[in-house]
């Protein structure tokens, strides 16, 4: 078994520990947490036609007040004690109306 000096021994040490420490340092970008920007669906443009009459219930003939509207995905006219889904969709817009068929509130989901 040959034996080493200890000058070698401690330059292999160096080496082995120039390696471990350069295992552990890391140039990746930490991943982005940031949130993407909320989708406007639409509803905001419609914040004071509260009252006015729903007209329509697809996104390309729906009327509100007698103007068209823009949405940026589907539409969905919500009547008293119809049956709903609770799935999140931040781009469908939410026209719920009162038995007379006026808006009582505009919301994205």
């Amino acid at each position: 078994m040959p034996i080493l000096k200890p000058s070698h021994a401690l330059g292999g040490l160096a080496i082995a520990a120039t390696l471990a420490l350069a295992a552990c340092s890391s140039t990746t970008t930490p991943p982005d947490t940031s949130m993407p920007p909320p989708v406007d669906c639409g509803a905001q443009a419609l914040a004071g036609m509260t009252g006015q009459p729903v007209i329509g219930s697809t996104a390309q003939d729906v009327r509100v007040g007698g103007q068209a509207i823009n949405a940026a995905g589907t539409v969905r006219v919500i009547t008293p004690g119809m049956a709903v889904t609770q799935d999140f969709r931040p781009d469908r817009l939410n026209l719920e109306v009162d038995a007379s068929g006026n808006l009582v509130r505009a919301y994205c989901s």
